[in-house]
């Protein structure tokens, strides 16, 4: 029962610990069917040993806002945190509302993470939602 609590308390700090909460910065793969405490707690602690440190995840924002802010399409920012992580995002399309379609690698502990992410401009609320 202790272990059991002392998990849950490790996945609620994970789950609030997440500096951006539209990008999972884990690359962790190949979670375990939830059927028992164990398994819940498994999959926590491999989540939040292959998320990537809050330093890349800043380099990963710093690159995020510079494609929305400066890139055209085709083109790629690469960010890395030298012996650590390394990641690219590409600005694969703008289209005429003016959202930006994205294409992100992520690799991590030997480990790489392929997603897409998009984001539209708000001009009333002068911010960028991610989809």
């Amino acid at each position: 029962m202790r272990l059991l609590l002392i998990l849950l308390s490790i996945s609620l700090l994970t789950a609030c610990g997440a500096s951006n909460p539209t990008t999972n910065f884990s690359v962790a793969t190949q979670f375990q069917a939830n059927r028992s405490a164990y398994d819940l707690g498994f999959n926590a602690i491999k989540k939040n040993y292959y998320t990537v440190p809050t330093i890349a995840q800043a380099e990963y924002n710093r690159c995020v806002d510079f494609a929305l802010r400066e890139m055209q399409v085709g083109e790629q920012c690469t960010w890395e945190v030298p012996g650590n992580s390394i990641g690219v995002v590409k600005l694969v399309q703008i289209d005429a509302t003016g959202c930006h379609y994205m294409f992100n690698t992520m690799m991590y502990r030997g480990k790489q993470k392929h997603f897409q992410e998009t984001a539209c401009y708000n001009s009333s609320a002068k911010r960028w939602k991610f989809n």
